[in-house]
């Protein structure tokens, strides 16, 4: 996420931050303000998950270039007009295969791991592109299609043409490419994409609060929001404890670990919502 001017100009990252959690898109905010510095984090897992990624990119696109494919590569890693003009003067010679690629289109943008040629005619040619991915997950998460939908989405403002399938290409596949309706995801994709869009046009930022998510595992952020929930003594540390039972106990006052410790058992009160066991699972009653 970065912005320039008064616009920000958004990825597919930033798209796959804003489904997994909406704390994480404020930070990001927060630096492309330049009101927060980015962290500096390594971490020895993620980076190995990162290295197994891209050597699985590596083998489908030599898979495709010993099949005898001509294979364009696109320099670099970030969205800079020298990246976006190149991958678009590789479609409009025919390349058959284009990896990773750059597109961009009304302060959206992205690089696609493989963009590749199907005999479809387009405002380029007689020829156009479909979007393929390539994903170290075997069953293919939410996140991975929002990204295929946001390059399949560029393709068409590029290209002129919308085709009906998108691909992932998981590792143990034979490099078999597993293919997605665009029409089965767009609507849940547009409607993702105007959330985050209008949570970043809001004049007044709403504070949210770093509740522990899956996403953590792999979020360059995770550092600093475990600090802020221990720092709070925050009732998400408690073990199995829900949201639901969270806002209850919050309501009645009890909003750290400490103010649970001090509740009297068994409980003298019945819960708005669920039952007293349900409590009990977690305060040992």
């Amino acid at each position: 996420m970065q912005k320039i001017g008064g616009s920000f100009e958004l990825t597919a990252t930033d798209l796959v931050g804003y489904l997994n959690c909406r704390h994480l898109s404020e930070l990001d905010r927060a630096v492309a303000e330049v009101r927060l510095a980015k962290p500096k984090t390594f971490d020895p897992l993620l980076q190995t998950l990162w290295e197994r990624g891209a050597a699985h990119e590596r083998n489908y696109v030599e898979h495709l270039a010993q099949a005898g494919l001509d294979v364009v590569k696109i320099d670099g890693i970030g969205l800079g007009e020298a990246a976006i003009t190149e991958t678009l003067a590789a479609m409009k010679k025919g390349a058959a295969v284009i990896a990773q690629g750059a597109l961009a289109h009304h302060g959206w943008g992205g690089r696609a791991d493989i963009l590749r040629r199907v005999e479809v005619p387009s405002a380029i040619g007689n020829w156009s592109y479909q979007a393929l991915d390539t994903k170290l997950a075997r069953e293919t998460k939410a996140g991975a299609v929002l990204q295929l939908c946001l390059y399949s989405d560029l393709l068409a403002q590029t290209q002129g043409l919308a085709h009906e399938y998108m691909y992932v290409v998981a590792p143990w596949s034979g490099f078999q490419p597993r293919g997605y309706r665009f029409a089965d995801c767009a609507a849940y994709f547009r409607k993702v994409k105007r959330g985050l869009v209008a949570t970043l046009q809001e004049n007044e930022e709403k504070e949210s609060y770093p509740n522990p998510k899956p996403h953590c595992d792999i979020c360059r952020w995770r550092k600093a929001c475990e600090k802020r929930r221990r720092d709070d003594d925050h009732l998400c540390l408690v073990a199995g404890i829900s949201k639901v039972q969270i806002n209850e106990l919050k309501e009645r006052g009890i909003t750290t670990m400490k103010s649970l410790s001090g509740i009297k058992l068994p409980l003298d009160w019945k819960p708005n919502r669920g039952s007293v066991d349900s409590f009990c699972c977690f305060m040992g009653c």
